[in-house]
């Protein structure tokens, strides 16, 4: 259960960079239609024939923003019951929470454009969160599988207490 964590926990940090690889490339896009002459309008997006100015960006953005790292995050809260490291629940808790205030103001960002900062300054959250979450589970792992069995003997100098 450890692995399948620390491999949700990387996929829901990893999926963020794609959300922004995707977003960029889609606003590039966009840009260079504008130079061109072009018109970004409510038609052209709705049309779906903006194939060449980065049309693909959004819908990547969309899909992996809007269904997958939700889902991701959602598995990964569910099996941190299961697994048994300390902070295991708060992290996979914590990245969840944030992975549904991102889906929140992704979806606000059209009534409120000032969200948008918050939008990417949460995003690096996320990163952040999912990354605390593997680490911490595989730093778990590693100590626990360095920790010395009950017929080894400790080989510190330290007094016992």
């Amino acid at each position: 259960m450890q692995k399948l964590y620390i491999g949700l926990a990387w996929t829901v940090a990893g999926a963020v960079v794609v959300q922004a690889a995707a977003i960029a490339f889609a606003f590039g896009g966009m840009l260079n239609l504008v130079s061109e002459g072009g018109v970004v309008d409510k038609a052209l997006l709705e049309s779906y024939q903006a194939a060449g100015v980065g049309e693909p960006g959004l819908m990547i953005h969309g899909i992996v923003g809007g269904m997958v790292i939700p889902l991701v995050a959602l598995v990964l809260l569910i099996i941190s019951f299961f697994v048994r490291v300390r902070g295991a629940k708060l992290w996979a808790a914590i990245t969840f929470g944030l992975v549904a205030l991102q889906v929140t103001l992704g979806f606000s960002i059209t009534d409120v454009p000032y969200l948008g900062l918050i939008h990417g300054a949460n995003a690096l959250a996320v990163v952040a969160a999912a990354s605390i979450a593997a680490l911490r589970v595989r730093r778990g792992r590693l100590a626990a599988a360095s920790a010395p069995t009950a017929g080894e003997e400790a080989t510190s100098d330290a007094v016992a207490a």
